[in-house]
């Protein structure tokens, strides 16, 4: 059983390679990396989250399962309280090291990883259930998060919540919106599709295109990996943030998951993204906001090399 769960994360542990190989390699620069990212959070991911959503759920089904976000906003307040008894216990006087800890206890890799693993198991209502537990996760984020990161200046501020206006979050809220309008009329989605070949071919475009984000995103993610030193591994906090991270952080979330939704059709969904490693997009946001880049890279790395036998073990146990 451990060497099938095994092949699997390690499947779509390969689909970084590439993206690995060609920025170690300088076959495309740092900046076109960049705007590979564009591409995905722009076009190819807001394409898969329409297509999941609107063919997977129904507005009923989509506010039955709001406990898909609170769990995961859930999940990430118990990383911040965590990680806020790591910082008192483990005292810093550089403030860039205390902020890039308490984030990485925060905010775990919720999205990509996670998406490629659910696709590896199950099909495509849980990857929309994925999807609709990312409002929760972003929602830590752009509060909890920023309330880290910004810390100079004053912490969380309302102006941060205008990231909850990203393309991602706005094709969940025009997926919903389209529910909702569908409910109303009381007509079925695929209704909708075959009343109009240009609707329908539309839908298929949005679905083709939305079908590259797991490989794109995981290429993008080996070219940020590619990036990254190895040098930059010789710091205790950052293993002891490894160990936070893939083992006592997920056991306690796997606890409060668990005791708080142990019936939930979708528990699964939320187990794997309680145990997934440091998140690849506090690298960006690191260095927007002044963190300690050496020590976030090197978790990032680490956490993810290591994650390589952890989730395994977890979904052996979990699943």
């Amino acid at each position: 059983m451990f060497s099938a769960l095994f092949i699997n994360v390690l499947s779509v542990f390969l689909m970084m390679v590439p993206g690995y190989v060609i920025i170690r390699r300088n076959i495309i620069s740092e900046k076109a990396l960049k705007d590979f990212s564009h591409i995905i959070i722009k076009v190819l991911y807001p394409s898969l989250i329409f297509s999941s959503v609107t063919t997977n759920f129904t507005l009923t089904k989509v506010l039955e399962s709001w406990q898909l976000p609170v769990s995961i906003f859930m999940f990430c307040v118990l990383g911040y309280a965590i990680g806020l008894l790591y910082a008192g216990f483990f005292k810093s006087s550089n403030p860039k090291r205390r902020k890039s800890i308490l984030f990485q206890m925060t905010i775990n890799n919720y999205s990509f990883l996670p998406l490629a693993i659910i696709s590896k198991l199950y099909g495509e209502q849980h990857m929309a259930a994925l999807i609709l537990s990312t409002l929760g996760a972003e929602l830590a984020v752009w509060t909890l998060g920023m309330s880290i990161l910004n810390l100079n200046k004053g912490g969380f501020t309302l102006r941060n919540l205008k990231h909850l206006l990203s393309p991602p979050l706005i094709s969940i809220y025009f997926s919903a919106g389209l529910l909702l309008a569908l409910h109303i009329v009381n007509m079925p989605i695929q209704r909708l599709f075959d009343s109009s070949l240009i609707i329908d071919y539309t839908q298929k475009t949005i679905y083709e295109l939305g079908q590259a984000t797991i490989p794109m995103s995981l290429i993008m993610v080996g070219g940020r990996m590619g990036k990254i030193k190895l040098g930059d591994l010789k710091q205790r906090d950052l293993w002891a943030v490894a160990l936070f991270r893939l083992i006592l952080i997920p056991v306690a979330g796997v606890l409060m998951l668990k005791f708080l939704f142990p019936h939930h059709l979708y528990l699964n969904v939320m187990l794997i993204v309680a145990v997934m490693p440091s998140a690849m997009a506090s690298l960006v946001l690191g260095e927007l906001y002044g963190a300690d880049q050496k020590l976030i890279s090197g978790t990032i790395l680490i956490t993810h090399a290591l994650s390589l036998i952890t989730i395994p073990l977890w979904l052996l146990l979990l699943l």
